[in-house]
């Protein structure tokens, strides 16, 4: 954890993880490295990097998670929490949040401690909601206490039901057991079981589904009470369309029943009066409202208004000067009428009525019982006065000129802006013509055509032309007209109008019009441009649907524009290759990142051709897609040079692999001839000669790989071997052909791997000889192998001249070689890790490398331990 390998090789770990992930180094809990998701959730950036925690996230201090952690670090067992809470300052603000998470200790190989990964995964929102559940399932249960509901279930299947304490009440029922529903028919009045039986009926039939809402009396089983009962039920069906459940409520109403039936005649003559009614007793509990009455002051249509009192309809001032003042003044032969402001019972608006109180009397003994009120709302007549103010109001400060003349066309009124337009004083209108300060032609148009058809139709609409009484100014303007007429014999007694200067939108028009005009030869030109470019330019709108395609389509595709846009375009392209574009364009579209690949697609001669097709997105100053821009190059031609190319190789490879045989066998025989000769110098060159056909062989042998993979023809043996002895098979040959540099190895895999020997003992092969070429400096590299659960990772580290990033990112790319000033010290065809990196894909593993330049370079694969087929 000390070497910067070491801290950029977890950081790398550490930023792959697709939770949030952190390493602490010490017992001081030193943050050594921390992903951005991490980052996110301590809020605070990288500059906390290598600080100790206390220091990094001051407000953890008295918590207890620098102690766990320290814990952790001393014992080496590893911690897990579960929705533990954590005060953190994100956004500058202190917010709990709640976590699950691991503190894991990462040990040498004596078993200690050297560091702790810690992953962290943000729970807040569940536990939050979990929260909000349980509070809701309580206040739902105290509701329906407090509303003397009770709740009921049945079971269709065994046709029991279950009931709380309240419809057990209701129902008459004892004991806590469940009750069979042939028993709860027992106890429903005769004269209703067979309307609740047919309900439930209803309820549970998938085919119908009714809802159950239904009023109906029991008699209790040991009392034999008779109740009114109203229950209201669901019930709820599987996907096979089986009744599995049916569960509601029920309320006793037997008091609301017993009221109604005894106040029917006396409410029946006022029940459907359109003003508020009410009946109460003296100390201001209701007996009686009408509908009226409840939809204006909000009671509900199910709610027992015998429940409620005259404080539930007033403001406490409100309600003393009713009670103190107005009820004494209730006369006995005319009542009192007023004003008072009632209020709703739901949203305590206040509600000015137009009341009529009146006294009610005991017909026996005449003495007085109640009384009745009668109430009209002034909230319209209100507000219809208020609108009158207001519509006056907006008229006087319009910004439109707005004018009221007689019949004859002389002015009554014209608003502030109105004169302001024309330049006359409002406050000394003195009677002027509407035809005086409109234009000569627009007043033979009012008199001759628009006071006709104002008389006809009652309004008019269209454009005008005033005229400036100081200036002489002709101003264009959009006027509307409308003929006023009396509320009783509506006979017309005025025009009313409404006028909108149109001067700066005509203005406005022109500069738009000017703009429209640029713009459109601005895309004439774009197009004429397109149009001269060899490749097919395209456009398409942000979801990836293509608007635009160049002429250039015109000389590659029989299927016109007009059918390629849109996804048109797909239906000239290969069946084999439509998976895989589409699939790719998608990706793009969705991540806005530059579009790349390559097709064939139909020409107009029924040939396939390949196209290398290219986009980028254009987008606004939020990173929003606006469009995007694509080309289309026939590739087709380089295609086949390249397919000329693999096979000039595939074949000059083959043929020169025979007679490179040979020269080798001559070589070893003449070496062999030339010592038993005695001729030791001239053996030594043909050893070295015999060295430099091996090199010749392995360029050979690159080459014939190079075209199998891209022809690919790569073929693989897979079987069981154990990884550890070829490895120590490998580092033994290369360390008799290394006289500088020291092979080190640390191999911790011991298992067997199943897979090709011989390319896996190639790739490694490849990676230890390269170690060694660009180490020329350096005397040891150093080969590690580690074991992940289901695959096997391999790394060969130098001490040489290292890598840049642009280089990282290439090397492993056909006939890439290391450039710069050293390139001739290290020859080559830039094929070896081309090969590898294909070698190790189609084994279903990864290849990567991580260099620092001029310190060295770390190579590494990961293969899967079975890559059987």
């Amino acid at each position: 954890m000390n070497s910067e390998n070491d801290l950029k090789h977890f950081n790398a770990l550490i930023e792959a993880y697709p939770t949030a992930t952190a390493i602490y180094s010490d017992r001081n809990i030193t943050i050594a490295a921390a992903n951005q998701e991490m980052l996110a959730l301590w809020g605070k950036n990288n500059s906390v990097i290598g600080k100790e925690m206390a220091a990094a996230i001051p407000e953890l201090i008295n918590q207890p998670f620098i102690n766990l952690l320290q814990q952790v670090y001393d014992t080496g067992i590893t911690y897990h929490g579960e929705q533990e809470a954590a005060d953190l300052i994100v956004d500058g603000q202190l917010k709990t949040s709640y976590f699950n998470f691991t503190y894991k200790a990462l040990k040498d190989e004596h078993g200690k401690t050297v560091a702790i990964i810690h992953n962290a995964i943000d729970v807040t929102e569940l536990v939050l909601t979990k929260k909000k559940i349980s509070e809701t399932e309580e206040r739902l249960s105290f509701a329906l206490e407090s509303a003397e509901i009770g709740t009921w279930e049945m079971n269709p299947l065994n046709e029991t039901v279950f009931w709380d304490q309240r419809c057990r009440e209701i129902f008459g029922f004892d004991g806590h057991e469940e009750i069979e529903y042939k028993s709860v028919l027992h106890c429903i009045h005769p004269l209703d079981k067979q309307k609740v039986a047919m309900a439930v009926a209803a309820a549970i039939d998938p085919n119908r589904t009714e809802t159950y809402d239904l009023r109906y009396r029991t008699v209790s089983q040991s009392n034999k009470t008779l109740r009114w009962v109203h229950c209201k039920g669901k019930a709820y069906f599987d996907d096979r369309g089986a009744v599995y459940r049916f569960a509601g409520i029920a309320m006793d109403i037997t008091k609301e029943i017993t009221a109604n039936l005894s106040e029917q005649q006396l409410l029946s003559l006022i029940r459907h009066n359109a003003d508020h009614m009410s009946i109460a007793d003296m100390e201001g509990r209701l007996i009686y409202m009408n509908q009226s009455g409840r939809k204006m002051l909000g009671v509900p249509e199910n709610a027992d208004i015998t429940t409620m009192t005259a404080s539930d309809f007033y403001t406490p001032e409100e309600l003393a000067r009713v009670q103190q003042t107005l009820i004494p003044q209730i006369s006995e032969e005319s009542g009192w009428q007023g004003v008072i402001h009632l209020r709703n019972y739901q949203n305590k608006q206040e509600i000015p009525c137009d009341v009529n109180y009146i006294l009610i009397k005991d017909p026996f003994s005449g003495a007085t019982i109640g009384r009745g009120a009668t109430a009209r709302d002034l909230r319209p007549e209100i507000k219809a006065k208020a609108e009158l103010k207001r519509l006056a109001t907006i008229v006087d400060i319009s910004e439109d000129f707005c004018n009221y003349c007689d019949l004859d066309g002389n002015t009554i009124y014209i608003n502030e802006a109105g004169g302001k337009l024309i330049g006359i004083d409002p406050k000394h209108i003195n009677g002027a013509n509407l035809y005086q300060y409109h234009s000569a032609a627009s007043s033979a148009e009012i008199r001759d055509r628009i006071i006709p058809e104002l008389y006809t139709h009652g309004k008019w609409s269209g454009r005008l032309e005033l005229v400036h009484q100081v200036t002489g100014e002709i101003i264009p303007i959009h006027k509307q007209l409308f003929i006023i007429r009396q509320e009783f014999s509506n006979e017309p007694v005025a025009i009313a109008g409404i006028a909108r200067d149109m001067r700066r939108e005509l203005n406005a028009k022109k500069a738009v019009d000017k703009k429209t005009e640029e713009l459109q030869q601005a895309i004439k030109e774009m197009e004429f441009l397109a149009n001269t470019v060899p490749a097919v330019v395209w456009t398409s709108h942000p979801d990836g649907m293509l608007d635009y395609i160049n002429d250039r389509w015109h000389e590659r595709s029989d299927v016109s524009i007009a059918e390629s846009l849109g996804q048109g375009w797909i239906k000239v392209m290969h069946p084999d290759d439509v998976k895989g574009v589409i699939q790719r364009w998608k990706l793009s579209v969705d991540s806005g990142n530059p579009y790349q690949t390559e097709f064939r697609m139909l020409d107009k001669h029924g040939n396939y051709r390949w196209w290398l097709v290219r986009a980028l997105a254009l987008k606004d100053a939020n990173d929003k897609i606006i469009k995007w821009y694509g080309t289309n190059t026939d590739i087709t031609d380089q295609k086949e040079l390249e397919r000329q190319k693999d096979n000039f190789l595939a074949v000059a490879s083959h043929e020169l692999k025979t007679p490179v045989t040979s020269i080798k066998a001559y070589a070893q025989v003449l070496e062999m001839m030339l010592n038993r000769a005695g001729d030791t110098k001239n053996a030594v060159l043909m050893s070295k000669m015999d060295g430099q056909i091996n090199r010749l062989t392995s360029l050979i042998g690159d080459l014939l790989d190079v075209t199998k993979i891209n022809s690919g023809r790569l073929e693989f043996d897979n079987v069981p071997f154990d990884f550890n002895q070829m490895m120590l098979e490998i580092i033994e040959d290369m360390q008799l052909t290394s006289g500088r540099h020291q092979i080190k190895h640390q191999l911790s895999f011991k298992r067997m791997v199943t897979g090709d020997r011989e390319r896996i003992a190639q790739v490694v092969i490849n990676l230890i000889t390269n170690a060694i070429k660009y180490s020329p400096n350096a005397d040891r590299i150093i080969i590690y192998t580690e074991d992940h659960d289901t695959e096997v990772q391999l790394c060969v580290q130098d001490f040489g001249i290292g890598l840049t990033r642009d280089k990282m990112d290439r090397v492993f790319e056909q006939f890439y070689r290391v450039s710069g000033t050293k390139e001739h010290t290290f020859p080559g065809l830039g094929l070896g890790l081309y090969i590898s990196s294909e070698i190790i894909k189609q084994l279903g593993g990864k290849i990567w490398v991580n260099s620092v330049i001029e310190k060295g370079s770390t190579f590494c694969f990961a293969i899967p331990l079975n890559n059987g087929n």
